[in-house]
């Protein structure tokens, strides 16, 4: 298979499988996961035999058409009814009502919140057992048991694809938001080329969190504050670089070129988040921080101390390992190094970060202020030893070897 073709099949598997799969069984009456996803592969590895002669203009519209064709003749087999109509050929250009079904379906309430996460990252947004171990701060191993336990449940499992997408239940909204909020995490990270990772992720996450609005979901204004923390940081995506294209520390972003008029929208979202909610919650809390960021003039005018308080909050809310290195962060940069080592030490022993650079770089931060260049070295090199992007890598070289140059003076 040709390179472009391998691509192609890959990228639409992952973003098109797990919406196929919900689609189908959505529109054909099928309840089984495992017939439903055996229909979807066999229209993939059709493709792969057929397309070697040429691709079709609408590669997702022949999967769909192929997809339906397959369903039916099973169904008809079986004596079961089906209307063929019911999956049209441009079933691929469906609203993002009909996405946020797909969603709700395979957020499944008996399962853990945990393993519901797992679940439709990898079925719904499509993303690979590595990235959502990254993700979860967990390791690969746990993520492929997870999921191998489910596929061998699911064969007497269905998913209700019939829930309400006005009112689906408080439980399945948060675990929507959280899927969303991850999927735009994944996406908003940067390639080697300076890019964002993924942009049809974040534009996926950013549409059915709009949608959610549209629906007025509210979920004590949590849905506005997710849409407004991801219109925030979209719209300071390009002072990650400088004009050499390598990464650079917050403290020397380009504040001028930040979209204004992204940020004039996320405020509007934000405000209204605001007075929607009866108390501070988890995205209330991150928009919080991110609008403090947002509003100072300069770096050296953003207000810790607040942000800082922020943090506090959300560490009760959302006590993750996340969030405790940002955490750490805040109290670097306010002088507090004394607390932030306290976090940082305590990370520590967590395995996963034991292999984060961040963490790594920001005990070389700390150990810098302290004059100490020899720890600041031994920093920085472990944080070339864990898992890198090419401009990480490059960024972490660049500050040991201005480390570096100081020792040899």
């Amino acid at each position: 298979m040709d390179d472009r073709l391998s691509q192609l099949l890959s990228d639409l598997y992952r973003n098109h499988f797990g919406k196929m799969v919900a689609v189908l069984m959505y529109h054909t009456g099928i309840v089984e996961i495992a017939v439903a996803e055996d229909i979807v592969q066999e229209a993939f590895a059709l493709a792969s035999e057929k397309w070697h002669n040429g691709i079709p203009e609408r590669p997702d519209a022949w999967l769909y058409k192929t997809i339906r064709n397959t369903a039916y003749n099973l169904l008809k087999k079986e004596g079961r009814q089906f209307d063929h109509n019911l999956m049209a050929d441009d079933q691929h250009s469906e609203s993002e009502q009909e996405s946020l079904r797909v969603l709700f379906g395979f957020i499944q309430p008996e399962l853990t919140p945990k393993v519901q996460l797992i679940i439709a990252l990898r079925n719904v947004s499509g993303l690979k057992v590595q990235r959502i171990a990254a993700l979860l701060a967990s390791d690969e191993n746990t993520i492929t048991k997870i999921l191998y336990r489910w596929k061998i449940q699911r064969k007497s499992q269905n998913l209700n694809l019939s829930v309400s997408v006005t009112d689906p239940g408080e439980q399945k909204i948060r675990t929507a938001l959280k899927i969303l909020y991850l999927m735009f995490t994944e996406g908003y990270r940067l390639s080697d080329d300076g890019q964002l990772n993924d942009e049809t992720l974040c534009e996926d996450a950013l549409c059915l969190a709009k949608e959610m609005v549209n629906l007025k979901i509210c979920a004590n204004g949590e849905v506005k504050s997710l849409y407004a923390l991801m219109l925030y940081n979209l719209a300071r995506a390009s002072s990650r670089l400088n004009a050499l294209n390598e990464l650079i520390p917050l403290a020397e972003h380009d504040r001028s070129g930040w979209n204004q008029q992204m940020i004039g929208v996320a405020n509007q979202y934000f405000l209204q988040s605001q007075k929607e909610s009866t108390n501070l919650e988890m995205y209330q809390l991150e928009a919080s921080i991110a609008y403090l960021h947002i509003t100072a003039q300069t770096f050296q005018q953003t207000k810790w101390h607040l942000i800082i308080r922020l943090y506090d909050k959300l560490m009760v809310c959302n006590p993750s390992p996340f969030t405790a290195l940002s955490h750490a962060a805040a109290l670097y940069f306010s002088g507090d190094h004394a607390s932030a080592l306290k976090i940082l030490d305590q990370l520590k022993s967590n395995p996963f970060f034991q292999t984060n650079h961040l963490l790594h770089c920001l005990y070389a931060k700390i150990a810098l202020h302290k004059n100490d260049h020899t720890n600041a070295v031994t920093s920085f090199k472990k944080a070339l030893n864990c898992k890198l992007s090419t401009l990480e890598m490059n960024f972490v070289k660049k500050e040991l070897q201005l480390v570096d140059m100081h020792l040899t003076r």
